[in-house]
């Protein structure tokens, strides 16, 4: 049965499946979230919407908004060449302000262009309470009356509080305060690339490049760096075409530290980014230097789609991973991103983070102990690092990286499955 009163640490899409979830079971659900504003920047980012997700949105929401777009197939261009492979593969791609807009709704009832008459409670729900404004800093333990005790200042005022429960989620992404409170063993690193990200809406567009780009996954390699590109819904909810976002991510390698990496990390007031320049902020000469670089070898409509991005913004693509997922007798869980941050080419932190939340379902249905959810988010954690890594090593051109990472992923496969048979 699921806790009577459950702490989650971040109220984001990963927070809040896990929030949505356990309210719809009755639980008494508190989210802490450290972003003080009403409206959480998306950067309108592109996300995969896996079949977990499906079936949380499936079983638990009410506005009945569509999440994603569907395509049916994934195609390449070498450089200027348009095509250079297409097969069926089908998809399902959101846009992570809808996304979230949509479990806040279904969770604690918020109004947005998205979902403007939110769902009221069901009978069954339990108390949901959502804090913006709530930086964590510190968590105990009392076995004997077996609650966590979170401590938290709120941003805005400095007033310190704290609260208690029998389960805490630490969802506060791949930067986890909560993961260093714990002393978690990590491994985080940067990639040895970046992502120039942007969107662009479809009526600014030639009626050749929405065709270009339409019902499918794009993958442009240029050389030592490449392009993947997508059609994702608006942040207002709408998936009808004419009204649609074409989301793009340039893979693009930079060398840590390098001249060239504080350029682009330097914003249009001079203030250097630790890992992401927001909308709005990047420098509109490093980002016409970059353009003017590579344009000419790019095709028509990805040449269009970029030069008509407003907002460009561009993250460092980072890799963590934590070997331990839970603590105190089971009683906080690190889940999504916070556990295991992978690099962006699959999109997949939110099926990785719905998996959590179902797995969370069945320990505390007794499906599952928590010692065996921990183990499979420990096994499926590894599998994506390596596929991801694989699909952006093959993007970039790495030969041997990709081979490594592929050589690696057979091996351990091989050797779970080998474990499995002989238990």
């Amino acid at each position: 049965m699921a806790p009577q009163k459950v702490i989650i640490i971040g109220g984001s899409v990963a927070g809040l499946l896990q929030g949505l979830q356990l309210k719809r079971q009755g639980s008494h659900v508190i989210v802490l979230e450290q972003d003080p504003s009403k409206d959480r920047a998306s950067h309108e980012s592109g996300v995969s919407i896996g079949k977990t997700v499906v079936s949380i949105l499936d079983k638990y929401d009410a506005t009945g908004r569509p999440a994603d777009i569907p395509a049916k197939y994934m195609s390449a261009a070498w450089r200027q060449r348009r095509r250079v492979a297409n097969t069926t593969w089908r998809h399902n791609m959101s846009n992570w302000g809808t996304l979230y807009l949509i479990l806040r709704a279904n969770f604690d009832g918020l109004k947005s262009t998205c979902v403007p008459n939110p769902p009221g409670p069901k009978h069954t729900d339990g108390k949901v309470e959502y804090h913006a404004g709530k930086q964590v800093y510190g968590v105990s333990y009392d076995r004997d009356e077996g609650f966590v005790t979170v401590s938290y200042t709120d941003v805005t005022t400095g007033k310190k509080a704290s609260v208690s429960a029998e389960m805490v989620i630490a969802a506060d992404g791949v930067h986890s305060t909560v993961r260093k409170l714990m002393q978690a063993p990590t491994r985080k690193e940067y990639s040895g690339y970046i992502g120039w990200r942007g969107t662009v809406p479809e009526r600014l567009l030639s009626k050749d490049t929405i065709e270009y780009f339409s019902n499918r996954l794009n993958f442009s390699l240029l050389g030592g760096h490449y392009f993947i590109s997508y059609f994702i819904p608006t942040e207002t909810g709408h998936v009808e075409p004419g009204k649609r976002l074409i989301n793009w991510v340039w893979y693009y390698v930079v060398s840590d530290g390098s001249s060239e990496m504080k350029a682009i990390f330097t914003d249009v007031n001079g203030k250097v980014h630790p890992n992401t320049v927001p909308q709005g902020l990047v420098n509109p000469d490093v980002w016409k230097a970059q353009l003017a670089r590579w344009s000419s070898i790019m095709t028509g409509p990805l040449a269009e789609l970029v030069a008509n991005t407003s907002k460009p913004f561009v993250t460092k693509v980072i890799e963590a991973q934590t070997t331990k997922a839970s603590f105190y007798d089971g009683r906080l869980v690190l889940v999504g991103d916070a556990f295991t941050g992978f690099r962006s080419h699959l999109g997949w932190a939110s099926e990785q983070a719905a998996r959590h939340a179902v797995s969370l379902d069945r320990v505390w249905k007794g499906e599952i102990t928590m010692k065996q959810r921990d183990e499979e988010a420990v096994l499926y954690a590894q599998r994506f690092i390596y596929l991801n890594r694989m699909m952006g090593f093959s993007g970039l051109g790495w030969v041997a990286s990709f081979l490594r990472s592929a050589l690696a992923y057979v091996w351990m496969m091989t050797t779970h499955y080998i474990s499995v048979l002989f238990q």
